[in-house]
């Protein structure tokens, strides 16, 4: 009896080994195909314009709001009353052949030039267009982007794109980049990441942007939200690849998105003075081969 216990538990270690082997072999192939298999993303980001007073009606009104504490109900202006004022993105295909994508030039819109529903209906447009089995990549879209979105088309009574139906923060449509880089970590700003790494970000300081919607100065909103655009991109195909879900030639990718900028916005001060040089020096340094040596002042 002893024998035949110690024959079964031998045979079930074995099949157990067995079985681990042949799912670490399915998982390699997985991501390999994934690495190597075509791949669309579709990076974007918003402005806003606060409708200050739909706000002011609700939160001053002749009857004073309050909450169930007795405390005057929140002051500051949050999703419900934005108005999108400016959107971008870009469209990266790797066809699973090159490490180098396919950029497509950025699209940017503003009120200056659309209206918001134009803009709502040229972004899901846009996401329609590539698919459901794309990705859609922000920066911490699922905290705010995402909500402004999905009121607006029901506000505007249009039909959200298939991106936008699931919810849930974890879509498999989606990639919120804030929230994959920091898992349980602090969530932080853009350009606090982008800062930590040397990546270019924000041609204007992020508490700026609103006045900047405010005063009509559209050409710069629309280099500030290119520029998010940019910076999220490059962000974000760094993230993939060191996740194993593209291959991706980092510095060749960055010239790329910079050219495509460039013929949308030829006179885009981001793209001109600080992505463009940045992106430039990266591929020189990438040309370099073996190891670089300096030669250090004689003491």
């Amino acid at each position: 009896m002893t024998d035949n216990i110690h024959t079964i538990a031998t045979d079930l270690a074995a099949w157990e080994r067995t079985l681990e082997r042949q799912a670490n072999a399915w998982l390699a192939a997985r991501a390999q195909d994934e690495a190597t298999g075509p791949r669309v993303f579709l990076v974007c980001d918003f402005e806003y314009k606060f409708r200050r007073e739909a706000h002011e009606a609700w939160a001053y009104g002749r009857e004073p709001k309050y909450d169930q504490r007795g405390r005057r109900k929140e002051e500051k202006i949050r999703w419900p009353f934005h108005m999108i004022a400016a959107a971008a993105w870009m469209v990266v295909r790797f066809d699973g052949q090159s490490d180098l994508p396919e950029i497509s030039e950025p699209v940017v819109m503003t009120l200056a030039d659309y209206t918001e529903t134009d803009i709502l209906r040229g972004f899901f447009d846009a996401l329609d267009a590539i698919g459901r089995d794309a990705r859609m990549l922000t920066w911490g879209g699922e905290a705010r982007d995402l909500a402004v979105l999905r009121y607006q088309a029901s506000r505007h009574g249009l039909s959200l794109p298939a991106h936008l139906l699931d919810t849930s923060p974890h879509a498999r449509e989606r990639i919120d980049l804030c929230r994959s880089t920091a898992v349980q970590a602090d969530a932080v700003h853009l350009d606090e990441y982008a800062a930590g790494c040397g990546i270019p970000a924000k041609p204007s300081p992020p508490e700026a942007i609103g006045k900047l919607v405010e005063a009509d100065k559209w050409n710069d909103v629309k280099d500030h939200v290119l520029a998010d655009v940019m910076t999220t991109t490059i962000i974000g195909l760094r993230w993939l690849a060191a996740t194993g879900e593209i291959c991706c030639d980092r510095e060749r990718s960055a010239m790329a998105i910079a050219d495509a900028a460039l013929a949308v916005c030829p006179d885009s001060a981001f793209v001109i003075r600080d992505f463009k040089p940045w992106a430039r020096d990266r591929l020189r340094e990438a040309a370099l081969r073996g190891n670089v040596y300096r030669m250090e002042q004689a003491a």
